[in-house]
């Protein structure tokens, strides 16, 4: 005997095959997108900045700054971390159109909505790693919202032409930390001498690789002889491999320039005096070969900017390379990082330029 199905039982079997009765598809809150930029790089710092937005946002929830790419160790900008005394480095914001860093300038929508163009009155540092954020609670017109910040970091590149002076930046002994993001995370800490022909702009710097001090015996008592003794930012026991929080904690490692697992190399470059008193860095494209374990970094480059603090010369940027080789196996994605970097007392240690 067939029973009939109940209205019922038939919503059952039709909320099974179908969805849950009322469930909508998600949909997305608008995406954000930097026009023109190749591998983090913008080329033309008279160029208006362009954001293109995935759908139209509703324009009253668009809130955009555009700041100087400083993170700590975790990733954290400085209005991010744990420190109250770090603050965000503001060039720009929109809608205000106001820069605390006398950047300015309209930013305009298109008719329909999905570009943002964004003129500023005053250039854009070159070399600096800069980011756009957006902030969270961007919202198309239907009240799709955004939940997080969302960060579009990039620089302007220039062109390898030294023919102008500089007085910012000088000769001398610096350490860098090289945080590369992708195509995998992970820290270089480099020793670098570099020459600067103040006339020119000229630079040519021999860079070394840096490694925790293997010494056991700096720390009381000593660390075992399979960890490092770490003195900043205070005595503790490590892994040799564990990570360096700031540039500032260069007295903690030594140069290992000998391969396998050591390296240098040695590159040209320029350095270009800026309006706001800043020098602009770039280095020529070089391979960086570690033979053991083998990897190579093609044309690799780093860009940044310097600023004289206190009697320190800082600078943080971006470093970025064509492609990743491990052993012959090419990751077939560019590798880019953020960089910093800060002069240090002379070491006869560091290898210096030929």
């Amino acid at each position: 005997m067939t029973h009939p199905l109940s209205p019922a039982l038939l919503l059952v079997i039709t909320t099974a095959l179908t969805g849950a009765v009322g469930c909508a598809d998600y949909e997305d809150p608008p995406s954000v997108t930097l026009d023109g930029v190749t591998n983090g790089h913008l080329s033309d710092t008279k160029a208006p900045l362009v954001l293109t937005f995935s759908k139209p946002p509703d324009p009253a929830t668009v809130h955009i700054e555009i700041v100087r790419f400083v993170t700590d160790v975790e990733g954290d900008l400085a209005d991010e971390d744990s420190n109250p005394a770090t603050t965000l480095d503001v060039l720009y914001k929109f809608p205000s159109g106001l820069g605390e860093g006398a950047v300015s300038g309209p930013g305009v929508f298109s008719s329909d909505g999905t570009r943002l163009t964004i003129t500023p009155k005053t250039e854009l540092p070159i070399g600096a790693g800069l980011a756009i954020l957006v902030e969270k609670g961007l919202s198309d017109t239907t009240g799709h919202v955004t939940a997080v910040r969302k960060r579009i970091p990039f620089s302007y590149r220039f062109d390898l032409g030294c023919t102008k002076p500089s007085k910012v930046f000088h000769s001398g002994t610096y350490f860098f930390l090289a945080d590369v993001k992708k195509p995998v995370p992970v820290q270089v800490k480099l020793f670098a001498a570099i020459n600067v022909d103040p006339a020119t702009g000229e630079i040519v710097g021999r860079f070394t690789n840096a490694v925790r001090n293997p010494d056991p015996k700096r720390c009381t008592p000593a660390c075992p002889a399979s960890e490092a003794c770490r003195l900043l930012p205070m005595q503790e026991c490590v892994t040799p491999s564990l990570r360096a929080g700031t540039v500032d904690e260069f007295t903690d490692f030594v140069t290992n320039a000998t391969p396998p697992t050591g390296f240098s190399f040695q590159t040209t470059g320029c350095v270009i005096d800026q309006a706001d008193g800043t020098a602009a860095f770039i280095t020529a494209p070089i391979d960086v070969v570690v033979k053991s374990p083998p990897v190579t970094l093609t044309k690799t480059q780093i860009t940044g900017s310097f600023k004289l603090s206190g009697d320190i010369l800082r600078g943080s940027g971006a470093i970025t390379a064509e492609n990743v080789l491990l052993g012959t196996t090419s990751s077939e994605e560019a590798a880019s990082g953020e960089m910093s970097a800060r002069t240090i007392p002379a070491n006869p240690d560091i290898p210096l330029p030929e």
